[in-house]
């Protein structure tokens, strides 16, 4: 903490952000905003469940941004359900991880958080129009590593050994 008279840390003029299709741009310190945002992973066996995105066409893992009034796990119900149509139950918070991006030119410092859930079985996926083209069961072992983005994958497989663990 600092004492009367002196100054704190200075914040840096401008703060690198990677972009929805993997670029680094630099933005202006004060345009960055806190973003906390929470993810589901429905895991079956090697398979995950996944949305592409209708912005890179990537394969994204369900989830978004944390209204300020919202508990994470009421975040992450909101969220799955409005991407994929199917109510998720919560199992546990499994990882987090800290980045900034930007996201249609703006700026976040992002806070992300990652849960096992479980899905209905035999659920009818239903993609949120404008944002998710479709919803289906990705095998990891045979998906290309560009199919995801930058770390995912990891989060992905991560989420399959930690479920397999908890059976």
């Amino acid at each position: 903490m600092a004492g009367p008279g002196t100054a704190g840390p200075v914040p840096p003029a401008e703060v690198e952000c990677w972009t929805l299709h993997g670029q680094r741009r630099r933005y202006p310190a004060e345009q960055v905003r806190f973003r906390p945002a929470v993810y589901g992973v429905a895991v079956d066996g090697g398979r995950v469940l996944l949305g592409r995105s209708a912005f890179t066409g990537r394969l994204d893992i369900p989830g978004g941004a944390v209204e300020p009034w919202e508990s994470l796990e009421q975040a992450l119900r909101r969220e799955f359900r409005e991407e994929t149509g199917v109510e998720p139950e919560p199992i546990e918070l499994f990882h987090f991880t800290e980045n900034f991006f930007a996201f249609f030119n703006h700026p976040f410092h992002s806070l992300r958080f990652y849960y096992l859930v479980r899905v209905p079985a035999g659920a009818t996926f239903t993609p949120e129009p404008g944002e998710v083209t479709e919803v289906s069961w990705v095998d990891l072992a045979t998906a290309p590593a560009d199919a995801f983005a930058p770390g995912d994958r990891e989060i992905l497989e991560k989420a399959v050994h930690r479920a397999a663990g908890r059976r």
